[in-house]
């Protein structure tokens, strides 16, 4: 494997433009990217050299991009509703993959047609025998989050209680129910594999409930060393700074994204009068997957394997929940 990755992006324009610099802030070379038509392509291309210098190559078919560039990453940001077909792609290619969440959904399709779809993309991780990492960041921010809980608690406590509270405010306009749960929920499943890793959700204690605008879901995690209470709301909001909370056993930190002086995004987590300043998450995710494909030691923040159990609490939570609220 070359010591500078080749890596292609498929979706360029939204999320995905923010993945392709993080790979080229990790020392990857970003060849090419994938869009929709000419016309977004000119686009996408301009606000890429713009924003790290991209001086690769732009196409709107993916076989041909991955015939031509044979990059060693494929990151896929394109819609979640084509995840599966440009996943697979990439890895029958021999490519590892960096997929944007919800490892897979389709709408138009039935949740156990969804769940199936997720467990193709792991076969084919498998089969090919490359690297599947689920861009769900927050895991990779844990031993940040444990290093700051120690320092102001004085240990690392055994965990009770899991919290997240995340609001969302898109570019496209705002979202409700379902759709408000197909694009975050994933982020507070990623913790609970992260920070409870072989417990399993004991489902008698489970509900969800899937309001116009907000979105909650509670459980019980059984782990070999007794159980956690699981609590976390999702909310679509129209204006002001989106809220993003998290933690366990009540130390509940903010997290909160800025540019350094560098233009570099950086990530603060603030509990009360104390904080911490790291690497973004999706920075930090990003460069430990690169170092795990060039063989230097780095970690798959979200494996395949742990982004299927992720598609398939998703999918059972959805199932129970009421849609009365």
């Amino acid at each position: 494997m070359p010591d500078r990755l080749k890596v292609a992006v498929i979706g360029a324009s939204g999320i995905g433009q923010h993945h392709a610099r993080w790979h080229h802030l990790s020392g990857s070379q970003v060849v090419a990217f994938v869009g929709t038509s000419e016309e977004s392509c000119a686009e996408t291309r301009s606000q890429l050299q713009a924003y790290f210098g991209f001086d690769g190559r732009a196409y709107t078919d993916v076989a041909q991009m991955l015939a031509t560039e044979q990059p060693d990453v494929v990151d896929v940001s394109s819609p979640f509703y084509v995840h599966r077909e440009h996943a697979i792609m990439a890895l029958e290619s021999g490519c590892h993959v960096v997929c944007e969440k919800p490892l897979c959904w389709d709408v138009g399709r039935d949740l156990d047609d969804i769940l199936a779809d997720g467990q193709a993309v792991v076969h084919a991780a498998k089969q090919a025998g490359r690297s599947l990492v689920m861009s769900a960041q927050y895991p990779a921010g844990i031993s940040v989050y444990r290093d700051f809980y120690t320092r102001v608690r004085g240990t690392w406590d055994a965990i009770d209680s899991l919290e997240m509270e995340m609001e969302v405010k898109g570019r496209g306009g705002p979202k409700a129910r379902e759709d408000i749960w197909i694009d975050v929920a994933s982020h507070p499943l990623s913790l609970v594999l992260g920070f409870l890793p072989g417990g399993e959700i004991d489902w008698a204690t489970a509900s969800c409930a899937i309001g116009e605008r907000e979105n909650r879901a509670s459980f019980e995690v059984v782990t070999p060393g007794g159980r956690c209470d699981v609590q976390f709301v999702l909310r679509d909001i129209d204006e002001g700074v989106p809220v993003r909370r998290f933690g366990v056993n009540g130390f509940l930190v903010n997290w909160e994204g800025f540019a350094d002086d560098e233009g570099i995004y950086r990530a603060r987590l603030v509990h009360g009068d104390e904080a911490v300043i790291c690497r973004d998450f999706m920075h930090i995710l990003i460069d430990e997957f690169g170092k795990h494909v060039r063989g230097e030691g780095g970690r798959v923040v979200v494996s395949g394997a742990d982004a299927l159990v992720n598609l398939q609490y998703q999918i059972a939570l959805l199932k129970q929940a009421d849609w009365s609220v």
